[in-house]
């Protein structure tokens, strides 16, 4: 069980991440076999959501760029806490953003 699930996520992780092909990775989900792993609530998952994960695996687009720049924000927010006025922490957030 361990080996297959292993080859399983190894295949999905190349179908999403590495070669970005749709049409493997809709073959992986069609020819999935459960066998009584996590693997299942897995696979379960992204055949559910399907038309999205597909979608995403052929965008060139990523909210990894917006996410980065959130998390800069959330962290000067913890450890700047006390600015005596709001116009000083947006400047703070352009220095840190630009």
């Amino acid at each position: 069980k361990l080996k297959q699930t292993y080859e399983t996520y190894l295949a999905l992780h190349d179908a999403l991440m590495v070669k970005k092909h749709p049409a493997e990775l809709a073959n992986l989900l069609a020819t999935y076999e459960p066998n009584g792993t996590a693997m299942d609530m897995t696979i379960a998952t992204l055949k559910r959501h399907k038309v999205a994960v597909l979608a995403a695996v052929t965008s060139p687009y990523s909210n990894g760029p917006i996410e980065g720049g959130n998390r800069l924000i959330k962290s000067l927010k913890r450890s700047c806490f006390g600015f005596k006025n709001q116009l000083n922490f947006f400047k703070r957030i352009y220095q840190i953003t630009a």
